[in-house]
């Protein structure tokens, strides 16, 4: 019995052999890179519990590398770095424009790193963007986090961690499309402006607004995400909101694909027409289709411009007639001839009188 007894006291007693106290770490929940190779900058927030109440503190290191960059901050705080937490990692158009691949290497290699931060392409000066964290009373990370989270939720962006950016990476067959952010110059806010395009783990430059960055989500038919447009019916505002989306790809010939996408719709917004009328409906879902078609073929046409496959069409071809994909499938895709072929069905229309 005493053995017994003994045992269950030592089971109890025995510590985790890999614990890790906050207390011992200084927690980073928003951290930023910019720069090249050689020259590097890394900029990291944490909150740090004063004697009434908590501040954000935002330390700089620089380096040739990004483990240097690394190394060089955690001598300029009084306890260890800790990115278990991080929510957001921001990075500056010149890194993102040299290649993500050989800067976000180093975040996969420690098991403690959290890879559920989303990754933000930043315009200007990154440290700007973490500076403006001090001014705010939660984490630093998570005005970012609750920014891009409400974004996917829109179909702004798509949903990338650092996780599925570096499965991405690693994929011939699609390309990345990550978050763009500005800072607004009088209230130093950052807000989102559109999506970064990527080819080949390159950022390309160009950038879709908004009004346009939905329609990727459009195409990528994520479930469960509503995508809104407006448009101009006979003069009168018509606001939609596409509740479901099915689609069908299929290549047509050795040099062409095409898109077949199903819409449901509900009108949010159309005032002064008889929604009632059983020849109206049919009227406004063949506006929609001509009008929504019309915005897809403007995104494609930019997408094949930059080479940035980031619907993922080669994954498609890969599969549906492997002899069309090889290794210059960004210079295919950038020629290949996408027909879009949208049908919409409007399911409501709020009817309020």
């Amino acid at each position: 019995m005493r053995f017994i007894q003994f045992i269950i006291i030592i089971v109890l007693l025995t510590g985790c052999w890999d614990e890790r106290l906050y207390k011992e770490h200084s927690v980073v929940s928003l951290a930023g890179m910019e720069g090249t190779l050689g020259d590097m900058k890394g900029i990291y927030a944490y909150s740090e519990a004063l004697q009434d109440s908590t501040e954000i503190t935002v330390i700089e290191a620089e380096g040739k590398s990004p483990r240097e960059v690394r190394l060089n901050a955690e001598m300029k705080v009084e306890q260890s770095i800790d990115l278990s937490m991080l929510s957001a990692f921001i990075l500056g158009e010149d890194l993102a424009t040299d290649g993500l691949e050989k800067y976000l290497d180093v975040f996969y290699r420690d098991p403690y790193n959290s890879l559920t931060a989303f990754v933000v392409i930043a315009k200007g000066s990154v440290k700007d963007y973490i500076d403006a964290s001090k001014s705010w009373s939660a984490e630093a990370g998570e005005y970012y986090s609750r920014l891009i989270r409400s974004a996917e939720i829109l179909s702004y962006v798509p949903e990338y961690t650092l996780q599925t950016t570096g499965a991405t990476l690693n994929s011939k067959g699609t390309d990345l499309v990550l978050p763009y952010i500005t800072l607004d110059e009088k209230q130093q806010r950052p807000q989102l402006g559109g999506v970064a395009l990527f080819s080949k783990g390159k950022y390309t430059g160009r950038v879709l607004k908004p009004d346009q960055s939905k329609v990727i989500g459009l195409l990528l038919q994520k479930k469960g995400r509503k995508i809104q447009f407006s448009f101009f019916y006979n003069n009168k505002p018509l606001s939609i909101t596409v509740m479901d989306v099915k689609k069908k790809w299929k290549v047509t010939s050795s040099n062409s694909i095409k898109l077949d996408y199903d819409l449901q719709m509900d009108i949010q917004e159309l005032s002064g027409d008889n929604l009632t009328d059983t020849k109206k409906i049919p009227e406004i879902e063949k506006f929609l289709e001509q009008k929504i078609t019309e915005e897809i073929e403007k995104v494609i046409t930019v997408l094949q411009e930059e080479k940035s496959d980031v619907l993922g069409v080669g994954n498609f071809v890969r599969v549906a007639k492997p002899e069309m994909f090889d290794e210059n499938w960004h210079e295919t895709f950038a020629e290949l001839d996408i027909a879009v072929n949208v049908k919409g069905k409007i399911l409501k229309v709020g009817i309020i009188k």
